[in-house]
């Protein structure tokens, strides 16, 4: 019975990612996604120290870094006077504070390290264009009913189908995602046709009454990302929605004319529900577990969402190689990881009230962010970045 593979539900940063982590352990690893081919849509991402030190750990780093871009600051400005409230300083100083360096790039890119990882493990078997439909616990350990009705038995199964996820119930009952009340826009332009006012060397958050903007380059300085959150009523979200910058140019109608001009790069975007789940309390029943989104899908304003993904990865490997059965091993990695994953949910949900704050509010934040300055900044974040695998 040991010798059945461990079963994934899901292709994408978490599911790549648990992979590693169990094929690092000497598991027999079965992925199922439910797309013909392993990619990712989005935009780009941040990867702080932890989640470098988390792909380290999962042997994936050396994959993912040649594509991804080194900023040399973080800036953070106001959005209608383009004053910066805040400057961060990356680079050897930084590295050397938290133990690994900060950088920015694709999902696709971050997608494709792994995935080139796993298909080089010899531990992991990958089938795309299956969707797992539903899970659960069996004498000998689990097994996964595909949406053609065959099943796959297992050591254990593993949910890393994201948001929407459609094996959580089975797992932690019925928890859906809630909308916080924002939009999300995504949109990429090539690299040189980034407007020549804008610092393309730094990550830059840009604060406004209503919405924000972030924006850095990413796939090797191939391409610009950008991403605009505004306030929304719930008719009004999709998850993966061709737009326009209609309704970005409405929100940001008085913004700073570099971002104005930047607002108006792309071509099209992605528009996506600001959404994520409330605190999941059970992450694990018998032999099946949840990482990644399916767990604990959050708002993307601490830029940690595919970072505490991989996070996940490291610590139920950890987990799995430490105990003698599946289901010991899900109970101590749901124990270490719920309270982390939980605070990283409420701080992304406060940010975005603070990032969209208007008025007297907003004037606060504004001084309060000159006078915090770089070093209380970074003391905000410590408890993130210090972690370790």
């Amino acid at each position: 019975m040991t010798d059945l593979p461990y079963l994934i539900a899901g292709g994408g940063i978490a599911g790549l990612a648990t992979a590693l982590g169990l094929a690092g352990t000497g598991r027999s690893v079965r992925l199922f996604e439910q797309a013909a081919a392993f990619e990712e849509v989005g935009a780009g991402l941040q990867m702080s120290p932890n989640g470098v030190r988390a792909l380290q750990a999962l042997g994936a780093w050396e994959a993912v870094e040649p594509a991804c871009v080194i900023p040399t600051e973080i800036h953070v400005r106001d959005g209608r006077s383009g004053a910066i409230l805040q400057r961060i300083r990356l680079g050897k100083p930084f590295e050397d504070r938290f133990g690994a360096p900060y950088r920015v790039c694709h999902r696709a890119d971050l997608l494709n390290g792994l995935l080139a990882t796993a298909r080089n493990s010899g531990q992991i078997e990958l089938t795309s264009g299956q969707r797992a439909a539903s899970a659960r616990t069996t004498a000998s350990g689990a097994m996964l009913t595909l949406d053609n009705a065959s099943t796959v038995e297992g050591r254990a199964v593993i949910a890393a189908d994201g948001i929407r996820s459609a094996l959580r119930s089975a797992i932690a009952g019925p928890v859906e995602p809630v909308f916080r009340g924002h939009a999300i826009y995504r949109g990429l332009i090539a690299f040189d046709k980034v407007p020549a006012d804008i610092e393309a060397d730094c990550v830059t958050l840009w604060l406004y009454p209503g919405g924000h903007v972030v924006h850095y380059a990413v796939s090797n300085w191939r391409s610009f990302n950008i991403v605009a959150a505004i306030n929304a009523s719930d008719s009004e979200g999709g998850w993966s929605t061709p737009s326009n910058n209609g309704p970005l140019r409405e929100v940001f109608a008085d913004a700073d004319e570099t971002l104005a001009g930047l607002l108006d790069a792309p071509l099209t975007w992605l528009k996506w529900r600001g959404a994520d789940l409330p605190p999941v309390a059970t992450w694990c029943t018998g032999n099946m577990a949840l990482v990644g989104d399916a767990a604990h899908a959050t708002l993307p304003y601490l830029a940690q969402g595919a970072v505490m993904s991989i996070e996940d990865a490291s610590v139920l490997a950890r987990h799995v190689a430490a105990t003698e059965t599946p289901a010991e091993a899900f109970i101590a990695y749901a124990a270490e990881r719920q309270p982390r994953t939980a605070r990283i949910q409420a701080e992304s949900r406060k940010l975005g009230g603070l990032y969209h704050a208007g008025g007297l509010l907003a004037a606060a934040r504004n001084a309060a962010l000159r006078l915090m300055g770089p070093e209380a900044a970074l003391k905000r974040n410590q408890w993130i970045y210090e972690w370790k695998p």
